[in-house]
């Protein structure tokens, strides 16, 4: 399979070393309207640039298109590379409104070609590990989970990129972009929401039009409550912390570890691989994804986190816009 990664930014290296790694994947090309970034993937894996992405999707050697491009551009773009009968694996955001969500999700139902949307700290060791556990039906009943994250992100994150900061092109701020996968394991444990009261401001960076805190409690449709709470002024991006009470168990996600809370003390059960290209906060959740994807493409069994494995979250990160003050 020829692969052309769209977007050669920050993110876009953790893509390429996980195609890299999968037998029978090729990086055929990189395609980006900054030639200096598009040279910087063809120095390592020698491939073919593109500038115009509407030119890219003629080329019928491409099989799959992976967009890393910012959030303002994904709809459109996922749309035109289905249209085209590429398969497309899409960074988050999958949009930046509902509308957008809707739109592509018809789209993607009706192309042949697949999309997967990169969820990937749902492949951390320790979330499938939690997620095996639970399916031996010991735990019992979940009762509540808890969920913190505290970052950082100064002026000088927001200076680098024209496109940060607005909701026209980011589409929001903290939970949007930092927030969305911690939000998103809390609902791929915790299930569908029955109610949710949030709030989000903005405290620390003046020249911005999003937030960067945000605090939520979920109340979930068994009976769960959800406790969210994200800071973008902190002094440093810490690993996430989450809480998990059943009626018979309790677990801890903090550290890149997953604990086993007992009255007898703490037990590691699982580590988190660490990540050998990219930020230590994305966990090492993207090969896993990515190959996952690549194995339905060659025909072998499997699953890969389609637009309805993301719609629940982006539902619920849109619900919270919508009823905040856009002013922060």
């Amino acid at each position: 399979m020829n692969i052309c990664i769209v977007g050669y930014g920050a993110v876009a290296p953790v893509h390429a070393n996980a195609i890299k790694n999968i037998k029978g994947a090729h990086l055929y090309a990189v395609c980006d309207i900054n030639n200096d970034h598009a040279k910087k993937c063809t120095e390592t894996y020698d491939c073919i640039i593109y500038n115009d992405f509407d030119e890219m999707l003629k080329d019928d050697n491409i099989d799959v298109v992976h967009i890393c491009t910012p959030h303002h551009l994904h709809k459109d773009m996922a749309i035109k590379a289905l249209n085209s009968g590429k398969n497309v694996v899409l960074e988050k955001p999958v949009g930046i409104s509902e509308n957008e969500l809707k739109e592509l999700t018809e789209c993607a139902d009706n192309s042949k070609g697949k999309l997967c949307i990169v969820l990937q700290n749902r492949k951390n060791n320790c979330v499938k590990e939690l997620k095996s556990i639970i399916a031996k039906g010991e735990t019992g009943k979940l009762k509540g989970i808890i969920a913190n994250l505290f970052w950082r992100r100064d002026e000088a994150y927001y200076l680098q990129d024209a496109w940060r900061g607005k909701w026209g092109t980011e589409g929001g701020g903290l939970l949007i972009n930092q927030a969305l996968h911690i939000m998103d394991l809390m609902l791929y444990f915790g299930g569908e929401i029955e109610s949710v009261k949030s709030d989000i401001k903005h405290w620390q960076i003046e020249n911005i039009e999003v937030e960067d805190n945000a605090q939520a409690v979920l109340s979930f449709k068994n009976g769960a409550k959800g406790i969210f709470n994200a800071t973008n002024c902190y002094v440093k991006d810490e690993p996430f912390y989450m809480e998990f009470l059943f009626e018979n168990a309790h677990y801890r996600y903090a550290d890149n570890r997953l604990y086993e809370i007992t009255q007898d003390g703490i037990n590691v059960l699982a580590v988190d691989d660490m990540v050998k290209v990219g930020k230590s906060y994305w966990g090492n959740g993207h090969s896993q994804l990515i190959k996952n994807f690549y194995n339905v493409l060659d025909g072998k069994e499997g699953e890969y986190t389609n637009i309805h494995d993301a719609a629940p979250v982006m539902n619920l990160l849109f619900t919270i816009y919508t009823k905040a003050d856009r002013k922060c």
